[in-house]
Order: structure tokens, then C-alpha cells, then sequence
């Protein structure tokens, strides 16, 4: 739930961004010869990207200095007053959701014909997905993705010996998948945990037959009061029988339940697994999403940005190495990401099963059905009011018809 917030504070970065008149003329906020680079993370995933910088440092004597931000919704409140201050990072992560506002300002330096004249990396070298969801409406390349992830399942295995069931199969079906979080839920230990948000929504929907909004590139309204994505939607309301009360997810999130042993199953992406590779008292890995109709998954994807009017020369070298076949795989080797870049991939710096997830392919097999929510400049405040109404209706304060139509009435024509 904590994680739906971050939007609302997408909105008050671009609006701070306008206001503040930030454009073209912009410097970087580092000193002489330093490339600040801004992440946000947990202390495992900060970790991860301590031991890039580092690699970095030793191949080129160049200095970075690392700005670490405790998680996204403070580092795009940090990203505001850098912008606004004429001072943004040299380099900064964003995900791929909130990335339409400064597309459409134009603070961005694009990466594209840097990515195109580069001696050491092209686009092919990248999957697909990830380099369209960062593609702008002219074809420009805005941001160069740093992963590829999707929705999929952890799952704790002892719980399931335990309960008497098999692992997931490889193409389980949705209700192999409630069936399991019914019999897994006994005792202190809920069968499922998911966060009633747009992306987390956006597969079952899929996955039923129905779409999300009316135009993936335009998009004007939400669908899910259309059949196939109430159905969808239906589907994800229907596992709040086997998780955490609102109360007790806002008490201690999902993810510090699944660690702790309390939760049997838990949808969300690649991001969980420096953090759940602590675990030591039990066995886990990972699950494709279930199937309802036909299968789908939701791109969860960060890209490396470059502010306009910064060293953008200096800034890009630390790109192409974090990007390539040096820096990408000390970042999948830490399991903090699904490589973007193809090679790295399928190498065993992702794949290798000797560190859980021993099932890290799943991530891979989920490439071919996966979509992407739109980049627009409003989007982010569009998925805020969704998330508000669905989180309500997930938990029983509001019934689903009227979630739906306050979905209509605070979103349509404001993406």
C-alpha cells in the first residue's frame, strides 16, 4: 500500500518542475569532475548499487558520488527541489510510469543518439518492452532501461509441503492458484498478500480477456467497469479472503510478512529478492503469474535519466558501464534486477540457481506476455485516484460499483 503513494508525489514533482520554470538551461548539481547519482532503495538493494559505483570508480579513476534516497516517493520529493534548484543529479533512476511528465517538459537529455552512437552498446542489445515503455511519441529513446521485470509469485515452499502441495507448475491456472491460497491460509499465516493498485491489477485484467484504459498511447478512461475487466478485477477481490486485513498490512507490509513466515504468497516483482535473500529459515522461489484466460504479466521497469544542460558526456560513460555487460551483472548477480540488456540475461549472473530464486527463468518465459502501462504526462495522478478506489474496494469500505464509478468520475479524460 505504502508503494501506491509514490504517485501522488509524482504530480507535486512535475508541478514543482513548471513552477519552478526549469528547462533546457539547467546545470547538473555535482561538483567539477563528479557524477552524482541518485537511486532509491532498501539497504539490500542500496548495497547492490554501492558495489556498481565502486566497479566504476576502480575501471575509470572517475568519482561518483552515490545520493541515497530510503525510497521513491522521498527521491522524487529530493528530485523536485534539485530540479527546481537548477541542480538535478548528473544520473538518476525513475521508473517508466512516472517518466511522462519530464518527457513532455523536456528536462530530460535524451539517451537515444547517445545509445546509437555508442562504441559499446546498441539498442538491439536490449529487450523490446522496456526500450518502448521509455520511448517517447517521437521515437526518441528518453531513458535507457536498467531492468525487465514483471508481477510473479513468491511463494514459500515449506508452507506448501506443509499444506500437502505441489509447486506451482510453470502455467498454473488462477484457480490452481486460489485453491492453494485457501488451503495455505491456517493459523497466523494468510495464503496470499498483493497490493490493491493499479499495476498490480493490470495483469488479472489483462489475463481475463479486458483492457485497462480505451488506448495504451492516448489512453482517456479506465475500463474496468467493461465485462472481460471486471471480471479481472473480480478475480484480484476475490483473494482478499485468504490475506492480511487492511489493518495488518498497514501494521507490517507484505513483504515483511512473507520474510517473517506469515505469508504464504506474495505478487510483486523482482525488486523483493536482495531483501528476501535473508531468509534463512525456510525455502522460497518464484512462480509465473496465474492464468485466467490468457496469459499476461505488467512491465516493472527503471531506466537511467540524464537531466538536460548537465555533464551529460561524464554522465553517460557511467551509464553505458552500469548498462552493459560489466555493470549489469553485478547488479543481477545481487538479484536486484531482470536484466534489460538480452546477453546479460541469459547468462549465468541472472540465471544461476545456486542463490534463490532457483526459478529465475520465470522472469525470462514471462517476456513474451507481458504489456505495459502507458507513459502520459498525467498518468501518474490518474493511477493515484485509481489506487485510492481500489484499495477501498479490496477491503471491503466501499463496494465495487461505486469504486468504479468514482474511478469514472476522478480519472476520465485526465491522463
Amino acid at each position: 500500500m505504502a508503494r501506491a503513494l509514490i504517485a501522488v508525489t509524482v504530480v507535486i514533482v512535475v508541478t514543482f518542475l513548471v513552477a519552478s520554470g526549469f528547462g533546457r538551461g539547467s546545470g547538473g548539481g555535482s561538483q567539477a569532475g563528479v557524477i552524482d547519482f541518485q537511486v532509491a532503495g532498501d539497504a539490500q538493494e542500496l548495497a547492490v548499487y554501492r558495489e556498481l559505483v565502486a566497479a566504476y570508480q576502480r575501471k575509470t579513476g572517475e568519482r561518483v558520488r552515490m545520493i541515497e534516497v530510503g525510497d521513491r516517493k522521498a527521491m522524487l520529493a529530493k528530485l523536485s527541489t534539485s530540479f527546481g534548484a537548477g541542480r538535478p543529479p548528473d544520473v538518476f533512476l525513475l521508473n517508466h510510469r512516472y517518466v511522462g511528465g519530464y518527457i513532455a517538459r523536456e528536462v530530460l537529455d535524451p539517451v537515444g543518439p547517445r545509445l546509437a552512437a555508442s562504441e559499446s552498446l546498441s539498442p538491439e542489445d536490449y529487450f523490446d518492452i522496456p526500450r518502448a515503455a521509455f520511448t517517447d511519441r517521437r521515437g526518441t529513446l528518453a531513458c535507457l532501461p536498467q531492468n525487465v521485470s514483471s508481477l510473479v509469485v513468491y511463494y514459500n515452499a515449506d508452507l506448501f509441503e506443509k499444506a500437502g502441495l505441489p509447486r506451482p507448475r510453470a502455467d498454473w491456472t488462477y484457480e490452481e492458484f486460489l485453491a492453494a491460497a485457501r488451503k495455505l491460509t491456517r493459523g497466523n499465516v494468510d495464503g496470499v498478500g498483493v497490493e490493491p493498485t493499479v499495476i498490480r491489477s493490470a495483469p488479472f485484467v489483462w489475463s481475463a480477456g479486458g483492457e485497462l484504459v480505451d488506448d495504451e498511447a492516448a489512453p482517456t478512461r479506465f475500463l474496468y467497469d467493461t465485462p472481460p475487466a471486471r471480471r479481472g478485477l473480480e478475480a484480484l477481490l476475490d483473494t482478499r479472503r485468504y490475506a492480511p486485513s487492511a489493518n495488518e498490512a498497514a501494521s507490517q507490509p507484505l513483504e515483511e510478512r512473507f520474510v517473517a513466515g506469515k505469508l504464504a504468497m506474495l505478487l510483486s516483482s523482482r525488486v523483493e529478492v536482495p531483501a528476501l535473500r535473508t531468509i534463512d529459515d525456510f525455502e522460497w522461489d518464484v512462480a509465473g503469474f496465474p492464468t485466467i484466460e490468457r496469459p499476461a504479466t505488467v512491465l516493472h521497469a527503471d531506466g537511467f535519466c540524464l537531466p538536460r544542460g548537465g555533464d551529460a558526456d561524464r554522465a553517460w560513460r557511467f551509464v553505458e558501464f552500469a548498462s552493459g555487460t560489466e555493470g549489469q551483472p553485478l547488479l543481477a548477480r545481487a538479484g536486484r534486477t531482470v536484466p534489460s540488456n538480452r546477453e546479460v540475461a541469459a547468462s549465468p549472473a541472472f540465471l544461476d540457481a545456486s542463490r534463490p530464486p532457483r526459478s529465475s527463468r520465470v522472469f525470462l518465459d514471462a517476456i513474451d506476455s507481458m504489456r505495459r502501462l502507458p507513459t502520459t504526462p498525467n498518468w501518474e495522478k490518474a493511477e493515484e485516484s485509481a489506487n485510492r478506489a481500489l484499495e477501498r474496494a479490496y477491503y471491503g469500505t466501499l463496494p465495487l460499483d461505486v469504486a468504479l464509478r468514482r474511478i469514472r468520475a476522478e480519472t476520465d479524460g485526465g491522463f
